[in-house]
C-alpha cells in the first residue's frame, strides 16, 4: 500500500512492448514487394525476442541505450543485405522468418467443389433476376399505354421509379446480409419480388402498376449485392475470378434475353403472362433456394463445417440432417466445436448508410466511379437497339430482341475466359514475388499488390472495348450493314462485361468482411447513373447525333482509365492505411475492455488493501 492509499499493482513489461526508440511492429506497413521501403527482418517478434526484451526490461539504463543502438545497426545491415536480394524474394523471406512453425490456419471454406458450383448457380440465377426484370418490361409498354390510355412519358416513369429503387433498396439489404446471414436476406427479397409479381399481374390502374413496379425492384435489385457477399464467403482470392465471373454475367445475359422472352410472351399469350413468367421461376426458385441452399456468411457458419445454431437460418436438408443425427451427436459436437463456430448475430433493421460510407474510401469510390461510367455507356448501347434498329432496318419486337443475343453471347464467353485470366494473373504475380498461394486457405493480401493483379487485366480490354464503341454511332449514322454493329456489338460486350467482372472482383478483395455493402454501394452509383442514363440518351441522340454520342462517351471512358491509373499506383497504400487504422481501433478496444474487466476485479476484492503481484501472489 503506497502513501496515497490507493491498491498499487506491481505488473511486468507486456511482451511484446519494447523499451527506448525501437519500434516493433508485428506487421510491415510498407510495401513488402517495394525495392526502396524494405522491412527489417529483426522487426518481426518471436519468443526468443519477447523473452530477451522481458529480459532487458530490468536492467540499468546505460545498457538499455547501448542495447538499442546495437539493433538499430543490425537493422540497417539488414535492409543493405534484403535490397541486394531484388523484389522478387522480399515477400518468401518475411512470411519464412515469420512462419515459425506448421500453419495450422482453418481452411477458408469447408464447402466441396461441387457444393461451391451449386451455391455458384444459385446465386447466378439470383443475379438474373433484377435485370430482366426491368427489360422484360420494355415489349409490353406498348400495350400498356394502349390499355391503360397513357402517354408514353407517364409508363417511362415506371422504369425511372424502377431504376431508383434498383440502386437505393441494395443499400439497405446488403448491409443485412452482412449482418443477419445471406439466407434471411435471399427468402425475404425474393418474397417480396414474388409477391409483388403476382400483384403486377392483376392490377388494373397506373397507380397499382407505379407502386407494384417500385416493389419488383426492391426485392430484385438486392440480390445482385447478394451474390458477392456468397462468393467472398465461399471463395479464396486465388480462385475467386472464375466464380464471380458467372455471376457477374448473369448481370448482362438478363438484359439481352429479356426482351426476347417479353416479346414472346406478350405477342402469344399477352402482356400479363410476362408477369405471371416471373412469378413462376421465382416462386420455383424460392423454394429449391429454402429446400437446399446452406447459410454461407462466415459471421454465422464460419467456414460452413457447422451448421447455424438456429433452426430458422437451416436449410430444409440440413434440418432433417440434424434431426436424423439426434439430439446427443448434435450437442456433442456444439461442444467440442462451440469455440470454432462464430455467434449467430441476431437480425438487425440494415443501417443504408454503410454502403455510403464505403464510398469514402478514396480506392471504393475511384473504382465504382468507374464502374459507373461504364453501365452508363452501356445503356446507350442497350438503349439504341430497340430505338434505332427498327427505323434502320424496318425490325419488328422480336426481330429487335434477337440483336441483343451477340451481346448476351458475348457476356457468357467472357464470364468464363475473363475468370480463369484474374486467377491466372494473380498466380503470375504471386509467383514473381515469392508470395504463397494457397486455394483452400485464405491468403493474406495485406502485402500482396491486388490492386495491380487486377487492373493489369482491365487496362487493355477496355482499351479495345473503347476503340470499339467510339465508331458505333458512325455506324448506325452510315447505315452499315448489319453484320457491322452487331460484331461491334459483340466485341463492346465482351471488353465490357470483362473489365466490369475484374472490377467487381477486386471491390470484393478489398472489403472481404463487407462484400454485399460494397457491392450495394457499387449498384446504387450504377443503377443511379443509368437512371440519369436512360433519361438523357434520347435527348443526347436528338442534339449530338448518334455518332458524336458514342465518341463522347467513349471518350470519356478512356480519359477516366486514368483514374485507375490512379489506383493502380496508390491502392495498396490506401488499403494498408485503411487496415492499419481497423487495427488500432480493435486495440484500442480490446484495451478499454481489458481496463473495464481490472476495475470490476479491483471491485470485487472486497475492498481489502494488498499489493498484487503480476502471478497472483499478494504481498
Amino acid at each position: 500500500m503506497g502513501s496515497t492509499g490507493r491498491l498499487r499493482w506491481d505488473v511486468g513489461e507486456h511482451p511484446r512492448y519494447t523499451p527506448g526508440n525501437v519500434h516493433v511492429s508485428r506487421r510491415p506497413l510498407p510495401s513488402a514487394y517495394s525495392r526502396s521501403r524494405l522491412i527489417p527482418l529483426e522487426t518481426i517478434p518471436s519468443r526468443s525476442n519477447t523473452s530477451q526484451h522481458s529480459s532487458n526490461s530490468r536492467r540499468s539504463n546505460n545498457s538499455q541505450t547501448s542495447n538499442t543502438n546495437q539493433a538499430s545497426s543490425n537493422t540497417q545491415h539488414s535492409q543493405t543485405a534484403a535490397a541486394s536480394d531484388g523484389d522478387h524474394t522480399d515477400i518468401g523471406a518475411h512470411l519464412e522468418m515469420a512462419e515459425t512453425g506448421p500453419d495450422d490456419r482453418p481452411a477458408h471454406s469447408a464447402f466441396g467443389k461441387y457444393q461451391k458450383i451449386f451455391i455458384v448457380v444459385m446465386v447466378t440465377l439470383a443475379s438474373f433476376f433484377s435485370p430482366l426484370s426491368g427489360q422484360i418490361y420494355y415489349p409490353v409498354m406498348p400495350t400498356l399505354v394502349k390499355n391503360y390510355r397513357l402517354t408514353t412519358a407517364l409508363v417511362n416513369l415506371t422504369i425511372t421509379t424502377y431504376m431508383i429503387l434498383q440502386g437505393l433498396a441494395p443499400s439497405f439489404m446488403g448491409t443485412f446480409a452482412d449482418n443477419g446471414g445471406r439466407r434471411p436476406a435471399y427468402i425475404v427479397a425474393f418474397a417480396v419480388y414474388t409477391a409483388a409479381n403476382i400483384g403486377l399481374a392483376l392490377q388494373n390502374s397506373f397507380a397499382a402498376l407505379l407502386v407494384l413496379r417500385c416493389l419488383q425492384s426492391a426485392g430484385s435489385s438486392g440480390t445482385v449485392a447478394f451474390g458477392y457477399g456468397v462468393i467472398a464467403d465461399i471463395a479464396t482470392p486465388a480462385e475467386r475470378g472464375k466464380y464471380i465471373g458467372p455471376m457477374s454475367a448473369g448481370v448482362m445475359v438478363a438484359p439481352a434475353l429479356g426482351p426476347v422472352i417479353g416479346g414472346l410472351l406478350s405477342k402469344f399469350l399477352g402482356w400479363r403472362s410476362v408477369f405471371w413468367f416471373l412469378v413462376i421461376v421465382s416462386g420455383g426458385y424460392l423454394i429449391v433456394y429454402m429446400i437446399a441452399m446452406p447459410e454461407t456468411a462466415r459471421a454465422i457458419v464460419g467456414d460452413g463445417s457447422l451448421p447455424p445454431k438456429e433452426f430458422w437460418r437451416m436449410s430444409l436438408v440440413q434440418y432433417l440432417s440434424s434431426r436424423r443425427c439426434g439430439r446427443t451427436a448434435a450437442n456433442e459436437t456444439n461442444e467440442e466445436d462451440s469455440e470454432q463456430q462464430p455467434r449467430s448475430s441476431k437480425l438487425k433493421f440494415p443501417n443504408p448508410l454503410a454502403s455510403f460510407a464505403i464510398l469514402l474510401e478514396k480506392d471504393a469510390l475511384i473504382i465504382i466511379s468507374y464502374v459507373g461510367l461504364v453501365m452508363f455507356g452501356n445503356i446507350a448501347l442497350l438503349t439504341s437497339t430497340p430505338n434505332l434498329f427498327p427505323r434502320l432496318y424496318g425490325f419488328n419486337e422480336l426481330q429487335v430482341g434477337l440483336c441483343f443475343l451477340p451481346l448476351g453471347v458475348s457476356a457468357c464467353i467472357s464470364a468464363v475466359l475473363n475468370g480463369k485470366l484474374v486467377d491466372y494473373n494473380y498466380k503470375r504475380i504471386a509467383n514473381k514475388l515469392n508470395f504463397p498461394v494457397d486455394h483452400k486457405k485464405s491468403d493474406d493480401l495485406r502485402n500482396y499488390p491486388i490492386e495491380k493483379a487486377r487492373l493489369q487485366c482491365v487496362f487493355p480490354l477496355m482499351a479495345v472495348g473503347c476503340a470499339a464503341f467510339i465508331p458505333y454511332g458512325w455506324a448506325l449514322q452510315q447505315h452499315t450493314s448489319l453484320a457491322v454493329p452487331l460484331v461491334l456489338q459483340f466485341i463492346i460486350g465482351f471488353c465490357f462485361i470483362a473489365s466490369l467482372n475484374t472490377l467487381n472482383t477486386l471491390l470484393v478483395d478489398l472489403f472481404p468482411n463487407r462484400a454485399a455493402t460494397a457491392a450495394a454501394a457499387c449498384n446504387l452509383v450504377r443503377c443511379w447513373l443509368g437512371a440519369v442514363g436512360a433519361a438523357v440518351i434520347d435527348q443526347m441522340f436528338s442534339g449530338m447525333g448518334w455518332g458524336w454520342t458514342f465518341f463522347f462517351l467513349g471518350l470519356c471512358m478512356a480519359v477516366a482509365m486514368g483514374l485507375l491509373w490512379v489506383e493502380f499506383v496508390y491502392g495498396m497504400r490506401w488499403r494498408q492505411t485503411r487496415l492499419d487504422g481497423i487495427e488500432r481501433k480493435k486495440a484500442q478496444r480490446a484495451e478499454h475492455a481489458a481496463d473495464e474487466e481490472a476495475q470490476v476485479g479491483v471491485k470485487s476484492d472486497g475492498g481489502e488493501n494488498k499489493d498484487v503481484d503480476i502471478n497472483g501472489s499478494t504481498k
